[in-house]
This record gives structure tokens, C-alpha cells and sequence, in this order.
């Protein structure tokens, strides 16, 4: 996986960001950080005492952290303090391909032994998920949930091959060529260049930027094999070399078994290869940058404040001034959000780079208007800064963070190992000492009890330097647009002093219980030993499901389900679905407005959410601290008492409604719209509406739409977390336990359209409006008829083996895809249908020969049958997860969700948790890929961009 450590909470769409935690590692840290030396040799912090530090003669290094949080679960990472930096310029992209290049082979692992292996351990074989590549490493990772010594010396086995047992064979690069290019073609967006750019201006004169893991088409295409192997010896040495390993095992065991199969590498004996890593441009005064994109009509203003990290020896008082400056950057987004000033689209951020924090802030503006928004976004930055955030805004959020830290600290010894893992590979890569989360917890927790408002505005100004700051300017500008006019307006605007701000008083906003009605009392239906949950029914007929579990310490997660959903979804009104629901939350509810509403869902609950994904059921979905579940309850509770649905409120979300598509109406997101719509063509459920149906909406189809379900459908409550059965009884029961009398059972209507596809078997080109470069390869093959449990697993068996098939033929052999992917999707409140779909990023001009590919190979599985290793591997994949899903709080909500509603459910998740799928046969497979994927019941479709010249043109 290519990977670019990046500002991500604040560019969101970059394009080198991955789903990992932010890796921030210090330029003066990695020279210290490939030392040979561990970062408190140097420091005066005490690191965590459950570590064990050891070092190889050859230079080998490794930290082990037992954690027994997950019985018999850990993870191995194989940390390499190489990456991107270390490149020369012929060789851009080389860290991250010689990943990509140790899944190919090595002297003892073949890629079929690999592919084995990690089926046994049940994870999915590539490199998209167990390696990463960085600026200045490289990490390999393998997760085991089951920890014994005959498996983590084999994962050893593994790492040591990569460390000095590649296979660079002139056959597999250019194989693995075409998969990186790929890739590189997927990341590479109209977006992430702006980004790039801005970041390339924040840190102007620093080498980084213009050496991101993934290389250019053009590097990637020059590199030769020979240079693999220079690259290789040169970078991946002992000396470069860290085991770090979190779980449950015997660290004296995992010692020795680390010194059984490292210990006998060469120590390196060429000097450690130097790094050029630039120096911070210095400013005399503000800076700025534009970058022209044409067509997207609209405007990222980014001004950044950028200083090195203090020098010397890791210390307390730099981690703790590091969590105030986040601090201070949070209260600065709310005030920015608030409206203060005309910034709409704003946003701050603070974070730390490669040795450099970076204090930042955004808005985004349409073209003709910028010089207002950049003159606003200044005069906040420096209004803050001259008068200081006042105490009503501190308070909230210091309040907030006290909260969570209770919160965090129970859930330290519950951890996942791959976290506890993560966090100690980064301390090693920043050069940072291993205090352990609880230490980095209680100093957050001391400086919080002691803030004062003083200190607020001090850390502000030191990290705000508003003379030099750097500005950028991203998007739909005038070609003639000049930096220069940025800076003159920056001028006009600091003549004049800023304006004082002064936020609304804040006040907590607490959910309080109301009068809904009498409570109603409970009574058992059903007790499941088998999984720990029980089944209740409330006088009311409100339906509650429980399983009490401690995976999540402290935290609750809720599903109410009201209602039949989409099942009841007007026929010729899609656009309901889309922002229907938006207009019952902004309409507030008899007792509470909406405003009110957001502050409580943000000051008290973790997660709150309503939507109609799971089709058959209005859903309201959440998580609180266990202390604020019956606010979370509550919530829910109001929509379902007297839902509101405002004439004004309603015109205001269909005009965002309106103006979010048109924003979206280019691009890939729009193709693939255009291809559901091509599957499901004037079904409503299941397509997207069109302008002329946002403009003929009113509030009266949504109240017909929502009311009747909303005030006397069915609701089947479902509850799983920390806390008692007699706690979360009590929290129903003063909550949707006192609403008026539900429907016993759904009320589902007679004539219900069945589910089927529109689209004809064969072939589709789909054209969008877009980045010219950006391509996608569907196939789909519906499954009619009712399903039960078996036949669904066996379906997931196969959406596997075809992903294999063509993973295996697209991706390794023709090198012209980097993630394909197939699923099968049953259809919730639709028994009767499923799909099996093959998704597959490439280039526009290869999406026919691939399209027919696709067909082929699930033509040839249907014709030739499974092959019997490939389902072993799948159903083992498959068979884990499950597994592992049982420990899941969201995993045992999702199998609760419907036990009341559909009995069979429950039967379905005892199966599974009994071991169905590892009954499953090959023979079944065989017979539903022979009935499945025929070319008779075969959809392929190309979604590529339209020729359109100058289209989406950057500068």
C-alpha cells in the first residue's frame, strides 16, 4: 500500500492518504530514529515497563509489548526505517514497488505459499493489506488470532524473507508494474493535485513533498530491475531492521524465536545512506501559491503557520505542548464554524510533519467571491489572536475532553493488539519514548484540570506566526489569476484592525427525559444463552433486544428500527430517500429544536445517525457512554413522540439537497449513479432522483411518507455494550417504553414490487463527466429466489473465489488493475433477491477488453467448477472473520437488529456462530456458480469519462 503521511483530518481527499492512523514522524528524529538507539536511551522519560527492548549483534532491534486484552490474538509488524526519502531521482517510487515486489516471491516463500499462509491465518492475501510504505519506512504487518509458536515463528519465517530473500525477476516487476500504475491512476485525482500543491507551498523548501512513495507513471515506467537490487541492499540492512510485536504471547519465547531466524543476517557494512531532506524556505513576510483547476467552479483557501519542532532530547513538556496546540486548533474550527465571519466551508487543524507543526485553516469559496472569504478567514486568524478565545468556548470542549478521558482509560486494557502494535512502530519511527497511552492520557487529564483562559490564548499566539504565513489558492480561477493579487488583498484587508469576536454564550446542552406517556413494564420473550442476549417486549409492543458485552468498556450502541422503511416508498419519488429524512431532523421535534438537537448529539452522545440503509426500516443508529444512553434513547424517542415536518425547514434542505448533486454531478460518483439507475431503471427504491424530482417534492410527501410509521409502526429496539440488563431495561422503559401503543408487527404493504433487474444481460458503456483518467469495470449477476442462511454463506464463498480468480488474472498476471474486488449483497427486506457483483479500477481504454475478461473468468467457474484448494482458502478467510466478528460489539448489533421481527434471524446467527460455514461444501459452491455466473445471467458495464476536451485542466 502506497502511503504518504499527510495532514489528513484536514485535506480529506488526498490523494496519498490511507485508512491508518496519521504517522507524524520528526526530520531531526530520523537520523536519532536509525541510530541503532532507542529514543528514552536518550531521554529522561521512563518508558512503558511492559516493553522488552532488545538488539541483535547484526544490529537487528526489537520491542515487545504483551498485551492480553484479545486471548491468543496478536500482531507482528516488520519495520524497515526506509522509504521514499532514501530514493535517488532515478529511482522515484522504488521504497514502495520493492513492497509491492515482496508479495511477488522470495528464495523460501512463493506467492502460492504466501497466499496459503495468510488464508490460514485468516486475512486477505496483498500488499493493499499487510504492508505500508512512507517517507522514511516501510512496515509489513501480520495479524493472529491464534498466537502459538509454531505460527508467529512461520510469520517470522515470512519477515526474514523479506528481509533478505526477494526475488526481483525481470517477469514479476513488469507485472507488478502495471498494478502500481494502476494504483497510481486510482489515487491520482483533480483534488488530491490541489493538495499537493497547497502542500508543497506549506513546506516550501523541504524535499518531501516532491518525493511521495508513490513515484510518477513516468518514474514507475523508468525504473530497471537492476536498480531493485541496489535499492534493496543498500536500505533494507539489519541495521535498518525493527521487530515490534503487541499481544498475547511469552516475550521470552517471541525473543527467541526472533534470534533463531534473524540472527544469522550479515550486519551491513556500508555506511548508512545519507538523506536530503531540504530546509524550510524562511519568510520575511507572507507567501502565497495558486493552483489552477478548470471546471469545478469552486475555491480551497488554505493558510497555513509552519515552524520546526523544538530540538533536543523528547520531553514531556514538547508532548504536552503538542496535545494543548491541538487544543487551541479545535476551538478554532468551532469558531470558525459558528459563523462568526462569512467563512462558510471552514475548517482548522494542527499537526505534526515530518519534524515540522503545522497550525492550518480552510474555507471554501466560489471564484467570484474569494477576496471576501480570504479577507474573513484572516480577520478571524488575527482577531483570535489580538483578543483571545473567551471562556465560554474554552469551557465546553475542556468539559467534553474530561469526559472522554474517562472513557479512554477504561478501554486501555480492552485494546486491540494492532493498535497497542501501531503505536509502538510509530514511537520507534518518530524517535519518541513509549510512555503507553494511560501516561499520554493523565497528562492531558493534569493540564486540563489546571487550564486557564490565559494559557489558552498564550499557546494560540505562539503557534499562530500571522507575518508569515503561507496562503493557497485551489481551484476554479481565471488562467490570467496571479499569487500576487492574494497578497495585495491580504494588504488591503490588514490596514484595518480586526473586529472583536464574541461567540453566543454556550450553554451545556443535556438531554432531559420528558413526558412521553406511562411507562409500560417488560416481559421476556426469549432468553439466548448461546450468545449471551435476551429478547423483551414492552406493554406498548415496543420490542427490545439485548446483549450485555465488554468489548467496548463504557460504551453502549444502539438500533431502533421503525417502521417497513423503503418497503413503503412512494413509487415514482426517489428523491424522498435522499434528503426526506434530512428534513424530519432539521424540523426539530416538540420538545427540543434542531440547534438544540446538534449540540446534544455533539456534546453527549459519541455517534448518532438516521437513515433508511438497511431498506426494510426507518433506522436510527447511535453510541453514548453508558451514563448517556438514556439521552441516546431519548433522541430517538422525540422523532418517534410528535415528528415535525417544517414548510421552511424542508425548502432549505432540498435547495442543499440540490445544490450537493449539482456539486456532484461530475465525475466518477456520478457514473456510478448512472450505472444504478441503469440496473434498477424506475424502480425508486433502489435509483437516484433527478433534479425535476428534488423541485417537485414538498413537505407534504415526506410528512405521508414518514408519519404514520414514524408515530405507530413497528420498533424493535436493539442495545449491546457495557452495562446491565437492569440498567438498560430501566433506559428503555423511560424512554420509547412510554410511547403510545406500536403495531404489533410490521405493517408491510400487500402489493410490494418485488426486486429485479432492469438491465438486460450483456454489455453497457457508461459515460460521466470527469477526470479523463479515472475508470471502472462492473459485472453483476442478480440471485433470485428465497435464500436461507446456507445458501447465502455459500454465495459469500463464491463472491470470493471470484475475486480471487480475478484478482489473480486482472491484477497479478495482466498487471492492469490494483484492487479488484467482489462481493455478494443480500438485500435486506428483499429475501427473494441478491446480487454478486465484480468491481474493477483500470484506464478508460481498457475497460472493454476487461469487461469480457470479467465474463470469461465467471463464465469458467460456472463451466469448470471450484477448484477444491481455492474454496478451503476462502471458506478459511470467510470462517475467521466470523469468528472474530462474535468479539465485535457491531457485529453482534447487526445479527440482533431483526431478532424479534424475523425469528429465523436468531437461528441464522446460532448457525453461524456454531460453525455453518465450515459445513458449507464445494458441491454447493459448484452449484451456485453454475446456476449464477452463466453469461446468460451476466451484466458487465464500462463507467468511463466522455472525450471532452479541457475538461478538468490543471496548472
Amino acid at each position: 500500500m502506497l502511503f504518504t503521511p499527510c495532514l489528513r483530518r484536514f485535506w480529506q481527499l488526498a490523494w496519498w492518504v490511507a485508512a491508518t492512523a496519521l504517522l507524524a514522524i520528526g526530520l531531526q528524529a530520523q537520523s536519532a530514529a536509525r541510530s541503532g538507539r532507542w529514543a528514552h536511551e536518550d531521554s529522561a522519560l521512563t518508558p512503558d515497563a511492559r516493553v522488552v527492548w532488545g538488539k541483535l549483534p547484526n544490529g537487528v532491534r526489537y520491542a515487545l509489548r504483551p498485551h492480553d486484552a484479545v486471548p491468543q490474538a496478536a500482531t507482528l509488524q516488520f519495520l524497515v526505517l526506509s522509504g521514499s526519502m532514501d530514493e535517488r531521482d532515478d529511482e522515484r517510487g522504488l521504497a514502495h514497488f520493492i513492497e509491492h515486489m515482496c508479495f511477488r516471491g522470495t528464495e523460501s516463500f512463493s506467492e502460492e505459499a504466501m497466499v496459503d499462509f495468510f488464508q490460514e491465518l485468516g486475512i486477505e492475501y496483498g500488499s493493499d493489506v499487510n504492508a505500508i510504505t512512507t517517507f522514511d519506512h516501510t512496515a509489513y504487518a501480520l495479524d493472529f488470532r491464534d498466537a502459538s509458536e509454531e505460527l508467529l515463528g512461520r510469520g517470522l519465517d515470512l519477515f526474514r524473507s523479506f528481509a533478505d530473500g526477494v526475488l526481483f525477476t525481470p517477469e514479476s516487476i513488469d507485472n507488478e508494474r502495471g498494478v502500481i500504475l494502476s494504483e497510481l491512476r486510482g489515487r491520482d485525482s483533480i483534488g488530491a493535485r490541489g493538495q499537493l500543491a497547497s502542500m508543497q507551498t506549506m513546506f516550501e523548501g523541504l524535499s518531501f513533498p516532491n518525493r511521495t512513495p508513490g513515484g510518477s507513471p513516468e518514474s514507475i515506467e523508468s525504473l530497471r530491475p537492476e536498480q531493485f537490487r541496489d535499492f534493496y541492499e543498500r536500505c533494507y540492512r539489519p541495521d535498518l531492521m525493527v521487530i515490534v510485536a503487541a499481544g498475547d504471547f511469552d516475550p521470552a519465547l517471541l525473543e527467541q524465536i526472533i534470534t533463531e531466524r534473524f540472527g544469522s543476517m550479515k550486519p551491513a557494512t556500508r555506511p548508512l545512506p545519507e538523506r536530503h531532506t531540504g530546509a524550510l524556505a524562511e519568510s520575511r513576510g507572507m507567501r502565497a501559491d495558486v493552483f489552477r483547476i478548470s471546471d469545478v467552479g469552486s475555491v480551497r483557501v488554505t493558510t497555513a503557520s509552519v515552524a520546526a519542532e523544538p530540538a533536543g532530547a523528547d520531553n514531556k513538556a514538547a508532548r504536552v505542548l503538542g496535545q494543548q496546540r491541538s487544543f487551541v486548533q479545535t476551538l478554532l474550527n468551532s469558531r470558525l464554524q459558528m459563523g462568526l465571519m462569512p467563512t462558510p466551508g471552514a475548517e482548522a487543524g494542527y499537526e505534526t510533519l515530518l519534524g515540522y507543526e503545522a497550525a492550518m485553516a480552510s474555507v471554501m469559496t466560489a471564484a467570484p467571491v474569494w477576496k471576501t472569504h480570504v479577507a474573513a478567514l484572516d480577520d478571524t486568524l488575527r482577531s483570535t489572536y489580538q483578543y483571545g478565545f473567551e471562556w465560554s468556548e474554552v469551557q465546553p470542549l475542556r468539559d467534553r475532553n474530561r469526559r472522554m478521558i474517562e472513557l479512554l482509560r477504561e478501554q486501555l486494557a480492552h485494546s486491540d493488539p494492532h493498535g497497542v502494535c501501531q503505536a509502538l512502530l510509530d514511537s520507534i519511527v518518530e524517535h519518541k519514548v513509549f510512555v503507553g497511552r494511560e501516561t499520554e492520557i493523565n497528562w492531558m487529564g493534569e493540564w486540563l484540570d489546571g487550564l486557564s483562559l490565559a494559557q489558552v490564548n498564550a499557546v494560540y499566539r505562539d503557534l499562530w506566526k500571522l507575518d508569515t504565513m503561507s496562503w493557497h489558492l485551489s481551484g476554479d480561477l481565471p488562467a490570467e489569476f496571479k499569487a500576487g493579487e492574494v497578497l495585495t488583498e491580504l494588504g488591503k484587508s490588514r490596514d484595518n484592525d480586526p473586529r472583536q469576536l464574541h461567540p453566543s454564550e454556550r450553554e451545556e446542552h443535556h438531554f432531559e427525559l420528558k413526558d412521553w406517556g406511562e411507562a409500560t413494564e417488560w416481559e421476556l420473550v426469549r432468553d439466548l444463552d448461546e450468545v449471551g442476549a435476551k429478547l423483551f417486549k414492552f406493554g406498548n409492543n415496543v420490542r427490545f433486544n439485548f446483549r450485555p458485552s465488554p468489548h467496548e468498556p463504557g460504551v453502549v450502541r444502539m438500533v431502533v428500527r421503525v417502521g417497513p422503511g423503503l418497503l413503503n416508498l412512494p413509487g415514482n419519488e426517489p428523491a424522498l430517500k435522499e434528503f426526506g429524512l434530512q428534513t424530519l431532523f432539521s424540523s426539530g421535534t416538540i420538545n427540543y429544536g434542531p440547534d438544540d438537537l446538534r449540540e446534544i448529539i455533539g456534546e453527549q452522545l459519541l455517534e448518532f445517525d438516521l437513515n433508511v440503509d438497511d431498506y426494510d426500516a426507518l433506522t436510527f443508529r447511535g453510541a453514548a457512554q453508558r451514563e448517556d444512553l438514556t439521552a441516546l434513547l431519548g433522541v430517538a424517542t422525540e422523532f418517534l413522540y410528535a415528528p415535525k415536518f417544517g414548510t421552511y425547514v424542508h425548502r432549505n434542505e432540498k435547495m442543499k439537497a440540490a445544490m450537493t448533486r449539482a456539486s456532484n454531478s461530475m465525475g466518477m460518483q456520478e457514473g456510478m449513479r448512472e450505472f444504478t439507475d441503469y440496473l434498477f431503471e424506475g424502480d425508486a427504491r433502489f435509483t437516484w432522483g433527478t433534479m425535476v424530482d428534488y423541485l417537485g417534492l414538498s413537505s407534504v410527501d415526506v410528512r405521508k411518507w414518514l408519519q404514520k410509521p414514524l408515530t405507530e409502526g413497528y420498533v424493535e429496539v436493539t442495545l449491546v455494550g457495557d452495562i446491565s440488563e437492569e440498567d438498560a431495561l430501566a433506559a428503555v422503559q423511560r424512554t420509547l417504553g412510554q410511547l403510545p401503543t406500536r403495531d404489533v408487527e410490521k405493517v408491510v404493504p400487500r402489493n410490494r414490487k418485488p426486486v429485479k433487474l432492469a438491465a438486460r444481460p450483456g454489455f453497457k458503456r457508461i459515460e460521466f463527466v470527469g477526470e479523463r483518467h479515472l475508470a471502472m469495470v462492473m459485472g453483476v449477476w442478480p440471485v433470485e429466489g428465497e435464500l436461507d442462511t446456507r445458501d447465502r454463506a455459500a454465495l459469500y464463498l463464491l463472491s470470493k473465489i471470484l475475486e480471487l480468480h480475478v484478482r489473480e488474472e486482472i491484477r497479478n498476471n495482466l498487471g492492469m488493475a490494483y484492487s479488484p474486488t467482489a462481493s455478494f449483497e443480500n438485500y435486506d427486506g428483499f429475501p427473494e433477491f441478491g446480487l454478486l457483483r465484480a468491481m474493477i479500477d483500470c484506464s478508460a481504454d481498457e475497460t472493454t477488453k476487461i469487461a469480457r475478461l470479467v465474463e470469461d473468468i465467471a463464465w469458467e467457474i460456472s463451466r469448470k467448477g471450484v477448484d477444491e484448494g481455492e474454496f478451503k482458502g476462502a471458506r478459511g478467510i470467510l470462517s475467521s472473520r466470523i469468528r472474530r466478528a462474535f468479539m465485535d460489539n457491531g457485529f453482534l448489533l447487526e445479527e440482533l437488529i431483526r431478532a424479534q421481527e424475523r425469528p429465523e434471524s436468531v437461528e441464522e446467527m446460532l448457525a453461524l456462530k456454531e460453525g455453518l460455514v465450515d459445513e458449507i461444501t464445494l458441491e454447493e459452491v459448484d452449484a451456485w456458480a453454475k446456476k449464477v455466473l452463466t453469461r446468460r445471467n451476466s451484466r458487465t458495464a464500462a463507467i468511463v469519462p466522455k472525450q471532452f476536451i479541457g475538461l478538468f485542466e490543471t496548472n
